[in-house]
């Protein structure tokens, strides 16, 4: 179950991920969307581990990147 979860929370990270990216025509949030970007990459790797901390440890940090990433979404769509 926790691998199922890492799976799609990293699938819909990725699918925000594209979307902030088209919004940000400005380029207000270049830089952190791609440290984001850099990041989220790394954390494919463990999309392949049985690894239960590591999993753990993945799921935490794709919540904290989706979070991020909702908030950039919020801001861009408001000031558009």
């Amino acid at each position: 179950m926790p691998k199922q979860l890492l799976e799609q929370l990293w699938e819909t990270t990725d699918d925000l991920l594209y979307r902030v990216r088209i919004y940000d025509r400005k380029l207000a949030y270049s830089e952190e969307i791609m440290r984001i970007d850099e990041l989220h990459g790394k954390l494919a790797s463990l999309r392949v581990t049985d690894d239960e901390d590591l999993i753990a440890y993945g799921i935490e940090k794709l919540r904290g990147l989706r979070l991020r990433l909702l908030t950039m979404m919020e801001d861009l769509l408001f000031t558009a």
